[in-house]
This record gives C-alpha cells, sequence and structure tokens, in this order.
C-alpha cells in the first residue's frame, strides 16, 4: 500500500508541476537567432519538452493505477521516452521494476546516455554556425568602434541578439549539466547497490566532456561579447 501511494503521489506532482511550469514567460526568446530554435536540436534539453514528458507520464501513471495496474509496471510505462530528466529516484524506480536484472538495467542506462550524448552533440552541431557568425559580428563592431564608424542602432540590436543567444544556450547548459548530475548520481546508487558501473561512468564522463566543449564555445562568445562597448 505504501509504495502504490508513493506512485500515485509521484504522479500527481509531475502532473501538477508540468501544469503549473507551463505558463510560464519565454523571456526574450524572441530575439534568439531562429537558428538555434528551430530543428529538432532545439527541444534538446528544453523546459517544454520536460514539461510534456512529465504531464504525459503523470497522466499516464496515474491511468495505469486506477485502472488496477501492477504498480512495477505503471512505473515503467509512465517512465518510457522520458529518460533521466524525470529525476533520479524515479528513473531508478522505473528501471529496477522493469528489469530486475543489474546487467540488463546497465545496458539500458547506456544506452539512454548515449542519447543524451548524441543530444548534445546535435545541440553544438545547430550552434557552431550561429557562434562562429556571433564572433565575426564582434570582431566587426570592435573594427568599427576603434574606427567610430560604428552604427549605434544596428549595433544594439546585433547585441541583443548575440545577449540572448548567449542566454539560450546557457539555460541548454545548465539542464545539460543537470542531467549530468542526475547519472552521476544513479551511477552512485547503482554502485551501492553492488553493480559494477565502471561502462556506465565512462559514458558518463563523455557526455561530461561534450558539455564542456559546448560550454567553451558558449563562453568564449561570451568573453568577447563583454569586451564590446557601444555607448
Amino acid at each position: 500500500m505504501k509504495k502504490i501511494i508513493s506512485v500515485l503521489t509521484i504522479c500527481l506532482s509531475l502532473v501538477l508541476v508540468g501544469c503549473q511550469s507551463n505558463g510560464s514567460s519565454r523571456g526574450s526568446s524572441s530575439d534568439v537567432d531562429p537558428a538555434l530554435t528551430k530543428g529538432q536540436s532545439a527541444q534538446f534539453f528544453s523546459k517544454s519538452a520536460w514539461q510534456s514528458c512529465a504531464i504525459g507520464a503523470g497522466v499516464g501513471g496515474l491511468g495505469c493505477m486506477l485502472l488496477g495496474g501492477k504498480t512495477g509496471t505503471c512505473i515503467a510505462s509512465a517512465a518510457v521516452g522520458c529518460g533521466i530528466a524525470m529525476g533520479t529516484n524515479y528513473y531508478l524506480d522505473s528501471k529496477r521494476a522493469e528489469y530486475a536484472n543489474s546487467e540488463q538495467r546497465l545496458n539500458v542506462y547506456i544506452r539512454d546516455i548515449q542519447k543524451n550524448s548524441q543530444e548534445v552533440q546535435s545541440v553544438t552541431s545547430a550552434s557552431k554556425a550561429v557562434l562562429d557568425k556571433n564572433l565575426a559580428t564582434l570582431n566587426t563592431l570592435n573594427k568599427q568602434i576603434k574606427n567610430a564608424t560604428v552604427n549605434k542602432k544596428q549595433a544594439s540590436q546585433e547585441l541583443k541578439q548575440i545577449d540572448a543567444n548567449i542566454a539560450y544556450l546557457n539555460d541548454k547548459i545548465s539542464r545539460m549539466k543537470s542531467v549530468e548530475s542526475d547519472w552521476r548520481s544513479l551511477s552512485a546508487k547503482e554502485r551501492q547497490s553492488g553493480v559494477e558501473v565502471t561502462k556506465l561512468d565512462t559514458q558518463i564522463n563523455d557526455l561530461h566532456k561534450k558539455i564542456a566543449a559546448l560550454e567553451s564555445q558558449v563562453n568564449l562568445v561570451a568573453q568577447q561579447r563583454s569586451a564590446v562597448k557601444v555607448s
């Protein structure tokens, strides 16, 4: 009974959190370069994608339980497609319910974290052209400022978009780091249970490197941006 109540509580909280967050404002997202916000990579590590998954999982889990489904099956089916973004404990419980065999479970973890790494790579690839263009714009503005030929109105608009691009990508990086942290937490919990997690840790380190590479690119643009002053 306690386990059932726990599952129902989790499902209800997922629905409520998703609904509460769904109306949040997008801030200055309209200023972001369209090349970043269009395409499949735009949904990776985004709040809207997580909310949709959370609401779907919550409703699915509740329906399954209310219709008399088995607790383990409901936990596993509700989390399908959401991955570690649903939270370490929820994801871990769902996989333990679905795979009693630790080796099978580890293979699923590795598959899912490799998917996360591919998603980071997709965001990085989609961002490269935009970041390169931003660097070129900043270099041009620097030269114009030195030569006193800068068009202040145009420069202000260009800098506004660059600022929005940096904020947009930093938000994604923050979510990526949260996913990495969840993977490390899951690995630690499985290790404590006696599971050999060396292969999983190798994949986590690969994910970390990919996130760090993207962050380095964004930081380079941010540093260049901070040096440009249009009064």
